[in-house]
């Protein structure tokens, strides 16, 4: 059953309910001016019989409003009950789809060494909406070009510079480190990046 199905049912139940009501309350309203006109007969010349029955009715008429005020509160409940159902919960929204960078570029590049500590700074631009995070690879080589170190860290600030400039920092140990290269990856893959360094 639809939602647009079940708040026509409940519209309809609710005119029932309303009619109801009002016949209900029409048809008091004439037990109360017979049992006025009884009580008026039986104040001019009538049996004590009557004034019992007067008193009757009045005793059964909270009951009634009782019933009457239930009867009318069902249809406004199942309207609020179909109004929730149609309404439902709200569809989460998609998930964004991660996706390798249109292009890095390398706009800056330095480093410093502290002892045996090699740290790399650099700036790069990320371009590409709804990419996927970008991690700088540093691999630090011996005077043979035997690979002796290697470190990564995530650039800072990828997601919330898009299609703007991010930084990096990324260090590695090693007193026989000589030289080093430093390279881009994504959870996707390598990333190949673009040199815009003024003096590479």
């Amino acid at each position: 059953m639809t939602a647009w199905t079940l708040l026509t049912l409940v519209a309809v139940a609710a005119a029932c309910g309303f009619a109801a009501i009002a016949w209900l309350q029409r048809r008091e309203a004439r037990h109360r001016s017979d049992a006025r006109v009884a009580a008026l007969a039986a104040a001019l010349d009538g049996p004590l019989e009557s004034f019992s029955a007067e008193a009757g009715d009045a005793a059964a008429m909270p009951a009634r409003r009782g019933w009457i005020l239930a009867a009318g509160a069902v249809p406004i409940v199942l309207v609020v009950a179909a109004l929730l159902v149609a309404r439902g919960p709200r569809p989460a929204p998609a998930p964004l789809i991660a996706r390798q960078p249109d292009a890095l570029e390398l706009l800056a590049m330095h480093h410093d060494r502290s002892g045996d500590l090699l740290t790399v700074t650099g700036t790069v631009r990320v371009r590409g909406r709804d990419a996927a995070p970008v991690t700088a690879v540093l691999t630090g080589r011996d005077a043979s070009g035997r690979i002796v170190a290697s470190a990564h860290a995530p650039l800072d600030d990828a997601a919330l510079d898009l299609d703007g400039e991010s930084s990096f920092q990324v260090s590695v140990q090693g007193h026989d480190v000589s030289r080093y290269q430093v390279r881009f990856e994504t959870p996707l893959g390598p990333l190949t990046h673009i040199d815009r360094r003024a003096h590479p």
